[in-house]
C-alpha cells in the first residue's frame, strides 16, 4: 500500500518558484523527484489560498499564472474542503499539540484525509500526531 502523503503550502512555493539560490534550487529537485515517483498526495483548500496568496503576493504571479499553477497542484492531489467541523476538530489538535492555529488546520486536513505523512519544513520532522500521522521534513536525510 503506498503511503497517503500531504504537502503543505510552502513546499508547493518551492515547485513553483525558479531561484538561483542554490539551496533552494536543491529543495526544488527533491521535491520534483518526490513528484516524479506519482505519490498519492493531498492537499485542502487552505494550501490552495496560501500558495496563491504567495505567488500574487510576494512572486508577484498574474492572477492567469496563479491559476495555471494551482491546477497543478489540483492534477497531483485530491483536495479536502475546509469544513466547519474541520476547523473544531483543528481547535483540538492545536490544543493538545500546542500548533499553531494555520498549522492545527494543515495537520487536521491531513488527518481527516487519513494520510499518514504531512511533509513540511514548519513542524517538528518526526512528531506523531494521533498515533497516525508523521510529520517529515523532506529535506532531512
Amino acid at each position: 500500500m503506498r503511503d497517503k502523503i500531504f504537502w503543505d503550502s510552502n513546499l508547493w512555493i518551492y515547485v513553483a518558484v525558479g531561484s538561483s539560490n542554490p539551496r533552494d534550487a536543491h529543495k526544488q529537485g527533491v521535491l520534483l523527484g518526490l513528484l516524479a515517483s506519482r505519490p498519492q498526495l493531498l492537499s485542502s483548500a487552505q494550501v490552495f489560498n496560501e500558495v496563491g496568496n504567495v505567488l500574487l503576493k510576494k512572486y508577484k504571479y498574474s492572477e492567469r499564472d496563479t491559476a495555471d499553477f494551482l491546477d497543478k497542484i489540483d492534477q497531483f492531489t485530491a483536495c479536502i474542503p475546509l469544513t466547519k467541523d474541520l476547523s473544531f476538530k483543528a481547535l483540538d489538535i492545536k490544543a493538545r499539540y500546542k500548533l499553531s492555529w494555520f498549522d492545527s488546520l494543515i495537520v487536521t486536513a491531513a488527518l481527516e484525509a487519513g494520510c499518514n505523512l504531512l511533509y513540511t519544513e514548519d513542524l517538528h520532522d518526526g512528531l506523531v500526531i494521533e498515533k497516525t500521522l508523521t510529520i517529515k521534513n523532506p529535506f532531512t536525510p
